[in-house]
C-alpha cells in the first residue's frame, strides 16, 4: 500500500512534466495514474480506509470541477443533433481530460490528501526551463532564422500556448532562488521570440498587474517581473518577423472610410462581388469570429459537437473569406466556439463556470489560481484552447491543482 501512495503522489507532477516535454504522450501518464487508482481501491477492498483519508474540498475545486465534468457532459449530449458523427467522436476523445482528471484529482484529494501536489508546480518550471534552454540550443545550432522566432521556436506547441504557461513563471518561482531574476529575464526573451500577439498581451497585462499588486520598488520579485517585461519587448522586437505590421496594417485597413464614387461613374453599373483579399492570421480571426456570430444567429441552439467547423466553411464559402476557408478555422475563441456547438446556452454555461471560478479564486485569495485563471480567459477570447489536447491537459491539470492547494509557488506553499 504505501508504494501504491508513493506512485499516485508522483502522478499530478508527472503530467505536469509530460505535458511540457513531451505533449503528445501526456495521455500515457494519464492513463497510468488511472491504472495506479484502480489498483490501489482494489488493494483498499480488503482494508477499512481510515476517516483521516477525508478531507473538505475546496469551494474553488468544487466549482471547477463540476464544471469541467458538466462540460464534457454538454460535449456528449451535443452529438445528438451532430451530423460529422466522425468530427463528433473525435473532439470527445481530445476533451475527455475534462472528465477524466477532476475524478483523478478527486480521488487523489480523498486518498493522498496534498501530498505531492506541492511537486507540480516545481516540475512545470523544471519542465518549461529545460524547454526553453533545449530550443534555443537547437536554434543555435541549426543556422536556421527561423527557429528564433514564432512556431519554429515553440517546437511541438502553438505558441499562444507556450505563451500562456510561460506567464505563470513570476508567480511558480521562488525569489529566494540565486537564479530568479535570469530565469525570469530568459522567460520574457523567450516570450517575445514566440512572436504570439496574444501572449505578447497577456504577459503584459498578467505581469503588470503583479508588479502593481507587489508595489515595493525595491522587492526582488518587482525587479525580476519587470527584468521579464524589457526582456519580452527585446525579444519581440528581434522576433517580430512583420506580425505588428501585418496586424496593424490590417486594423487600418478596416478603419479606413469606405470610398464613395460620385453619381454617373462607371461604379454606378452593376459589378459583381469581389472580396477583399485579407491575409495572415488577424485577418483570419476576424473572418473567423464574424463567421461564428452568423452561425450563432442562425441556429440559437447550436449545430452540433462535430459540425462547427463545416458550419463555418459554409459561412466562409458564401463570404468570400478565402483565408480562413482554406485553413478550414474554428472560431479562434473559447467562448464562440460553444457558442457556435451549443448556442446561446453554451455560451453562458462556459461564462458562468470561468466567472464563478475567478470569483471563489479571489475570494479565497488564492492568487495563483486567479492569474492563471486571468490568462486563460484572455487567452481563450482569441484561441479556442480547448480543442487541443496540448490545451485540455494543461488547462484542467493544473486549474484543478491550483484550486486545491492555493498559492503553489516554492516560497508559500499553503496547506
Amino acid at each position: 500500500m504505501r508504494g501504491f501512495k508513493k506512485a499516485l503522489q508522483a502522478m499530478p507532477a508527472t503530467v505536469a512534466l509530460f505535458m511540457v516535454l513531451k505533449p503528445g504522450w501526456s495521455t500515457l501518464p494519464l492513463a497510468v495514474w488511472f491504472l495506479l487508482a484502480l489498483a490501489y481501491e482494489a488493494a483498499r477492498l480488503f482494508k477499512a480506509p481510515p476517516a483521516a483519508d477525508r478531507m473538505a474540498l475546496p469551494p474553488a475545486f468544487r466549482w471547477f470541477a463540476g464544471g469541467s465534468v458538466l462540460m464534457y457532459f454538454l460535449m456528449a449530449v451535443g452529438l445528438s443533433w451532430t451530423e460529422n458523427m466522425a468530427a463528433g467522436w473525435f473532439a470527445l476523445e481530445v476533451k475527455f481530460s475534462l472528465l477524466l482528471i477532476p475524478l483523478l484529482m478527486l480521488h487523489h484529494w480523498h486518498r493522498q490528501g496534498a501530498k505531492g501536489l506541492h511537486a507540480v508546480p516545481m516540475a512545470l518550471v523544471a519542465g518549461l526551463l529545460m524547454f526553453m534552454g533545449w530550443r534555443f540550443l537547437l536554434a543555435s545550432v541549426s543556422g536556421d532564422a527561423e527557429l528564433w522566432r514564432y512556431d519554429g521556436l515553440a517546437g511541438p506547441f502553438h505558441p499562444t500556448y507556450m505563451g500562456m504557461y510561460l506567464v505563470l513563471m513570476p508567480l511558480l518561482l521562488s525569489e529566494k532562488s540565486k537564479w530568479y531574476n535570469l530565469a525570469l529575464v530568459v522567460t520574457g526573451v523567450f516570450v517575445g521570440l514566440l512572436a504570439s500577439k496574444a501572449a505578447w498581451i497577456v504577459a503584459g497585462l498578467v505581469w503588470g498587474c503583479l508588479l502593481v499588486m507587489h508595489g515595493k520598488l525595491r522587492s526582488f520579485r518587482v525587479w525580476g517581473i519587470g527584468m521579464a517585461l524589457v526582456g519580452m519587448c527585446l525579444g519581440g522586437w528581434l522576433g517580430d518577423g512583420g506580425r505588428i505590421s501585418e496586424f496593424t496594417g490590417y486594423v487600418s485597413a478596416e478603419l479606413a472610410p469606405t470610398q464613395v464614387d460620385s453619381p454617373g461613374s462607371a461604379a454606378d453599373s452593376p459589378q459583381p462581388s469581389q472580396p477583399t483579399a485579407k491575409v495572415g492570421s488577424s485577418a483570419g480571426r476576424m473572418q473567423a469570429w464574424n463567421a461564428s456570430l452568423e452561425v450563432l444567429v442562425a441556429a440559437p441552439f447550436g449545430v452540433g459537437t462535430g459540425d462547427v467547423t463545416d458550419a463555418l466553411c459554409a459561412v466562409y464559402e458564401q463570404r468570400g473569406s478565402a483565408y480562413a476557408l482554406e485553413k478550414r478555422m474554428n472560431p479562434h475563441s473559447m467562448w464562440l466556439q460553444l457558442a457556435v456547438s451549443h448556442g446561446w446556452m453554451g455560451l453562458v454555461l462556459i461564462l458562468v463556470w470561468w466567472g464563478g471560478t475567478a470569483a471563489l479564486a479571489y475570494r479565497s485569495q488564492n492568487s495563483l489560481l486567479l492569474m492563471w485563471t486571468a490568462a486563460l480567459v484572455l487567452n481563450g477570447t482569441i484561441e479556442s484552447l480547448l480543442e487541443l489536447q496540448q490545451g485540455v491537459v494543461p488547462i484542467v491539470l493544473l486549474s484543478c491543482v491550483f484550486a486545491l492547494r492555493g498559492s503553489l509557488a516554492p516560497a508559500d506553499v499553503r496547506t
